[in-house]
């Protein structure tokens, strides 16, 4: 048996050097969230401005599928991986995050394999033509290899490992800036701009999977059955994450169902100036879900309510600051960034910004609930949200046109806001000392080191 390796992510409680290290990796993920901001402006730009509405929002609506793809993996694994990775060895942890890439790709290949064979089949059937199959062949290529590069992301940010991600991040950003580029002068923009962005996720997971395996070399035969054994948990988390795709990026479709696929464009060209402060946000927040677990064990929920707080402040004045030059200039960036002068731009630039300011704030404070395990709670408020949204969504498209779809998002945020509130402050009144496990873990509801063999 080997000798247990210590694991980053207990650090003692108190250790010199331990804020200038806080501080290093808050600075490399606020970089690394400027790089992918900076990206996905640049993208949206080139397409925006070289091709046309219809060709912007196939884009759109490929991108925001590979959005929930990632964001379903990451809500399933995240939160159990994290949660089991502070209480357990280094040498274990490697069994952990090797069994966890063993039956992703499994899934995800499977998965992959299946609709495609499905859209080959509508394609011999003339339901579908070649431009259009190809453009669905393109999309899945890209979901696997995003799904890839972001397990990897996710994996080292959980060990706190924010430079290689950093890097990761500028080689992906590079490369599809490039092939969209490209794209953009081709007569199929959308599909030359999927596949660079195929192309970028698969070099970029490389690169990642070589940084991990210099601070962990996984096992890959380790944990066997581990997606089945997070699933109790992994479950309602991922439950939640695709509800909330529903009204945070659902109303792509449904503006392409109801009115048509062009009309998506002026919304996503509205949304994409108000991108970089919901980046931002992200940036910060996939850095606080190990911070914020390692706190709880440490010093309880009310400390990391507090903390949670300080940042959510941070952001809403950053974006206040950021949503006032926005309307200041906007004039300019209309005319001359985008070159477009959409319909009813003030009042989407104006709902977009509303519903932004509240989304950065309640990703700060949603991971109080998220590393006590309350994804039930979280679940059935993000529902009731998200059939709020899509509702007024729905009302507000057929008397408002387009900006209807941002003025139920506007709603869905603000109940959300105030229900995770909610959330937050009923955790401290339950009241939890240091290290103190969830109810759910201690009634057998959730996840347990033990659910799974660890080789030593």
């Amino acid at each position: 048996m080997s000798t247990p390796l210590s694991n980053p992510l207990r650090l003692p409680a108190r250790r010199p050097g331990r804020r200038t290290a806080f501080v290093r990796m808050l600075g490399s993920a606020l970089v690394s969230q400027a790089v992918l901001s900076a990206t996905s402006f640049a993208v949206g730009l080139l397409l925006i401005r070289h091709s046309s509405d219809l060709q912007y929002g196939y884009y759109i609506l490929v991108s925001g599928a590979i959005l929930l793809a990632t964001s379903l993996q990451n809500a399933y694994i995240a939160p159990p991986m994290v949660n089991r990775m502070t209480r357990l060895e280094l040498s274990a942890c490697g069994d952990l995050t090797g069994g966890l890439y063993r039956e992703q790709r499994r899934v995800v290949v499977s998965l992959a394999a299946l609709a495609l064979i499905s859209a080959l089949t509508l394609w011999l059937g003339g339901r579908l033509d070649l431009p259009t199959l190809l453009l669905v062949a393109a999309a899945i290529l890209a979901m696997v290899a995003a799904l890839r590069r972001e397990y990897f992301r996710m994996v080292l940010i959980a060990y706190r490992r924010l430079h290689p991600v950093l890097w990761g991040d500028l080689g992906y950003a590079g490369l599809l800036v490039a092939g969209v580029l490209l794209a953009s002068f081709s007569p199929m923009p959308a599909l030359g701009a999927i596949l660079g962005l195929a192309i970028a996720a698969l070099l970029a997971s490389r690169q990642l999977a070589r940084s991990l395996h210099k601070v962990e070399p996984w096992n890959p035969q380790g944990a066997p059955g581990i997606l089945r054994a997070i699933a109790p948990l992994g479950a309602w988390s991922t439950a939640g994450a695709a509800i909330h795709w529903s009204f945070s990026q659902g109303y792509t479709w449904l503006v392409a169902g109801t009115l048509d696929i062009s009309a998506v464009a002026a919304i996503a060209a509205t949304r994409l100036l108000v991108m970089p402060v919901n980046l931002l946000s992200t940036g910060i927040g996939s850095l606080l879900l190990p911070l914020a677990s390692r706190w709880l064990h440490e010093r309880g929920a009310s400390l990391v309510l507090r903390r949670l707080i300080g940042f959510s402040l941070v952001i809403a004045f950053v974006s206040l600051i950021y949503f006032t030059a926005l309307w200041l200039l906007r004039d300019w960036l209309f005319a001359v960034l985008l070159k477009k002068n959409f319909p009813q731009r003030d009042l989407l630039l104006l709902l977009w910004s509303a519903s932004f300011a509240l989304m950065a704030v309640n990703q700060q404070l949603v991971y109080l609930p998220i590393v006590r395990e309350r994804f039930r709670s979280l679940t059935s408020l993000t529902l009731v949200c998200a059939l709020l949204a899509l509702a007024v969504s729905f009302w507000g498209i057929g008397r408002f046109g387009g900006a209807g779809a941002p003025l139920g998002i506007l709603i869905g945020e603000l109940l959300n806001t105030v229900g995770i509130a909610v959330l937050c402050f009923r955790e401290i009144r339950i009241g939890t000392r240091p290290g103190a496990l969830c109810d759910d873990v201690q009634t057998g509801a959730g996840i347990k080191s033990e659910d799974f063999p660890i080789k030593t």
